[in-house]
């Protein structure tokens, strides 16, 4: 068993997402992707105090991929164009299957507004194949409670298995069986072997902590993206450390992506932004039902996306 090399480790850059800001390992100048997973932003950590506003994402579309939160601390509210609406706290994953279209919102929740808390979370984008990204819409969120886990002997190295399998235990996600997702919690001296079929592109962020990887030293917020020339990975950690571990097997096709959509040409780029404006794909009145109706606004959400909409398809018709 061949062990794999590290092609290269990536500093995370800080962003600007709205008025926050972030960090964000992939996509970075010279890394378009990491086929399948197009971004990842890490948001915090940071203390939130009791009646701060927190995380606000209005309703906004996605198209042609799957959005993933991953919930570390805090609590995230999720509704969606299908009626969904939902609470992940800490430790939970939502995991949305955009395919032909969705649009949701994701806020804190009321009761970590009143709080205030720790709050931190990643999100990745993972792409589709052209057969998938007209497929139904999806979303399924899963409590800490529904994730199970590996533990060492040693108890210094905690593996949560989300999508995937790892020591014969079974992640509860099956909406993208060609993904595999751990997050792990790891106390100085801990180690991990990890092993990955060749046939998947394998990359793992550092939250916090330093690790060592193939003789190398990785800290905290940088991304380390593997070589498919081998199957082993072996970890050992140097201080506590927290990861997100993830494979998957390449698309290789071709990625036209503006703004939320992610096609796989400039024409049905447009003509999903158009259908995203004129209701086709059944988002803008499920949105007045799903998200207006909670704030008492009438379409108010729903006339934005539909701006939003037609915004975007203006720009790219000019790019």
């Amino acid at each position: 068993m061949s062990s794999r090399t590290i092609a290269k480790i990536v500093d995370a850059k800080n962003v600007l997402m709205g008025k926050y800001e972030i960090k964000q390992p992939l996509p970075v100048q010279g890394i378009v992707q990491v086929d399948p997973f197009l971004l990842l932003h890490h948001a915090g950590p940071e203390f939130q105090r009791p009646g701060s506003q927190g995380l606000n994402v209005e309703a906004h579309p996605h198209a042609g991929f799957q959005p993933v939160t991953f919930v570390f601390s805090g609590e995230v509210e999720h509704q969606d164009s299908l009626g969904n609406k939902s609470i992940i706290s800490s430790g939970g994953i939502q995991w949305i299957n955009a395919g032909k279209g969705i649009v949701h919102s994701e806020k804190a929740s009321s009761e970590f507004i009143k709080t205030g808390g720790e709050f931190e979370i990643i999100q990745l984008w993972i792409n589709l194949s052209k057969t998938l990204k007209k497929s139904d819409p999806a979303y399924i969120g899963y409590d800490k409670n529904d994730i199970p886990f590996y533990e060492s002997e040693d108890g210094k190295t905690k593996l949560n298995i989300i999508s995937g399998m790892y020591n014969q235990i079974q992640g509860p996600s099956r909406i993208n069986p060609d993904i595999i997702a751990y997050t792990a919690k790891m106390e100085n001296g801990g180690l991990l072997d990890l092993d990955f079929d060749r046939k998947f592109n394998v990359m793992i962020y550092v939250l916090g902590g330093n690790i060592s990887i193939d003789n190398k030293d990785i800290n905290g917020n940088q991304l380390i993206v593997f070589n498919q020339d081998g199957t082993r990975i072996s970890l050992q950690a140097y201080e506590k450390s927290r990861l997100l571990i993830l494979g998957g097997i390449p698309i290789k096709e071709p990625l036209y992506h503006y703004g939320p959509f992610v096609l796989n040409s400039r024409d049905e780029m447009m003509e999903s932004y158009t259908e995203l404006y004129h209701g086709y794909i059944d988002t803008l009145q499920a949105l007045t039902n799903a998200l207006d109706a909670r704030d008492g606004i009438v379409c108010g959400h729903s006339r934005r996306v539909a701006d939003y909409a037609s915004s975007m398809a203006r720009q790219a018709l000019l790019s």
